[in-house]
């Protein structure tokens, strides 16, 4: 019973940014400009949270021998929507630009904010986001270590992060839906965050897996936009 909530909460948990992408975030004309940096801050809040619990040194020292298996994920992937979710309802609203956006050009815009996700999501079935999210049972993908399959075919072999870049592209589409400050702000929180966290996870990545790694970055150059970067 546990493992079943937790599956359906992990499985809403997965589409919630492009659901807050889709229903938008908070504007407004008069709102005080010190609210982009509160919303600033509680976002870096959330990425500092999250970058600590993929460091080695933190599992190692909180879930020792039971770092890299289907209970750190399961923490990780709870741990990791509360806090998002926590955005989301604590951010504020902030002045700036607004446009009306015509029906036409919203609705290209959530076409293109689903196709986004679903290119997020491209090598998923069922099976396979229960290894994503550590279901019991489940075999788990994803991680730095050797312990699951190295992603080099299909959109891998284009770039070495082509969820990255399909969420960066979902905020992005999603100012077409709701053209104003707010949108644009968490569009670029949302695409800046991933974009700084590649070299990042890249480092734990070669350690981790070594010439493996090295090999595949010969081969795929191009980390997140092929031709550019």
């Amino acid at each position: 019973m546990i493992a079943k909530a937790y599956r359906l909460f992990a499985f809403l948990g997965l589409m919630i940014t492009g659901a807050m992408f889709i229903i938008g975030w908070k504007y407004d004309a008069a709102a005080p400009i010190e609210n982009y940096g509160f919303n600033m801050g509680i976002y870096a809040a959330f990425i500092v949270v999250h970058i600590v619990m993929t460091m080695p040194a933190f599992k190692k020292a909180v879930y020792g021998p039971r770092a890299g298996t289907p209970v750190e994920r399961q923490i990780y992937i709870v741990i990791s929507i509360v806090t998002f979710l926590a955005v989301y309802w604590f951010h504020r609203p902030v002045p700036g630009f607004e446009y009306a956006s015509p029906d036409w050009l919203a609705f290209i815009g959530t076409c293109a904010v689903l196709l986004a996700a679903f290119a997020f999501f491209e090598f998923a079935n069922f099976e396979m986001l229960d290894s994503l999210i550590g279901m019991p049972g489940s075999e788990l993908s994803h991680t730095v270590g050797e312990e699951t399959p190295l992603f080099t075919e299909g959109t891998y072999a284009q770039v070495r992060h082509p969820m990255y870049r399909a969420g960066t592209l979902m905020g992005l589409a999603s100012v077409m839906i709701h053209p104003q400050a707010g949108q644009l702000l968490f569009a670029l929180l949302v695409g800046c965050s991933f974009i700084l966290f590649i070299p990042f996870e890249e480092a734990q990545l070669l350690k981790a897996r070594g010439e493996a790694y090295r090999e595949y970055m010969r081969q795929t150059p191009w980390r997140l936009f092929k031709g550019i970067w």
